[in-house]
């Protein structure tokens, strides 16, 4: 008896068919970043099982999808890392009370500062600012007033100064304002007076009204010095004035009067 072929109602697609469906595989990894593209390729393995060469290409592809993957998580990762030690610098480099840039900020933003005042024939301005009556606030209304009070000098003087500035708290109740490119020493001292005004005005805080002040010394760049260290050891010398002065003013470093004192 003679055996019939069985005929298998399974459709064999045409190579052109199969390339078109890898393509489409393709431009979904490539162009829609689809790495669960991985399982129409494994259908196709299965689908052209009797083809070594098209079985071959898409294993090939589905190898390259695992390792996209692998890589994409791997990213995933070094991301999550990198974003960690940004925060953990940015919690070492800024002041958690309030929020101000510290000290180390502070000295880099004026090196950097004086690099482009050197570079562009400019000038620069450093204030130094003390808190006047401070000691009586934290001794008489309590060190979480004393706290209160930071976070509000923090914020006024934040609003005295440009985007480009920076104020920052060195510590307890001294402060380093940075003053890039500006527009010659009146407008340093105007800032100032800002400050000295804006300090003036009554603090409300929970446990009641504090009533301070704040004085400033001022140094310029070039005119006064020329590097990071001169310009806040002679900002700090112009404070040490304005203390002297009366408080709740403001200084400009004066070379005769450093020489005096």
């Amino acid at each position: 008896m003679e055996t019939q072929p069985v005929i298998s109602n399974t459709p064999v697609a045409t190579p052109d068919a199969f390339l078109a469906k890898l393509l489409e595989v393709a431009d979904r990894i490539a162009s829609e970043g689809d790495l669960q593209a991985i399982q129409p390729l494994l259908d196709m393995t299965s689908a052209h099982s009797q083809s070594p060469i098209a079985t071959a290409l898409a294993e090939s592809f589905a190898r390259m999808v695992v390792k996209l993957e692998a890589r994409e998580y791997e990213l995933e990762c070094t991301i999550k890392d990198l974003l960690a030690v940004k925060a953990e610098l940015e919690r070492a480099n800024y002041d958690p009370l309030t929020g101000l840039p510290n000290r180390v900020i502070a000295r880099d933003r004026l090196h950097q500062g004086v690099l482009y005042a050197r570079r562009n024939n400019r000038e620069l301005a450093v204030l130094y600012m003390d808190l006047d009556k401070f000691k009586w606030v934290n001794d008489n209304m309590g060190h979480p007033a004393g706290d209160e009070l930071l976070q509000q000098v923090a914020q006024r003087g934040k609003a005295c100064i440009r985007d480009s500035d920076t104020l920052a708290r060195l510590g307890g109740d001294e402060f380093l304002c940075v003053l890039p490119n500006i527009d010659g020493q009146q407008a340093a001292e105007e800032l100032a007076q800002r400050f000295v005004d804006t300090m003036n005005q009554p603090f409300t805080l929970r446990d009641g009204v504090a009533k301070i002040g704040a004085s400033v010394g001022i140094a310029m760049f070039p005119a006064h010095g020329t590097s990071v260290d001169q310009l806040i050891e002679f900002a700090d010398a112009a404070l040490y004035f304005a203390k002297h002065a009366g408080r709740n003013v403001y200084r400009v470093f004066q070379v005769e009067e450093a020489k005096a004192g």
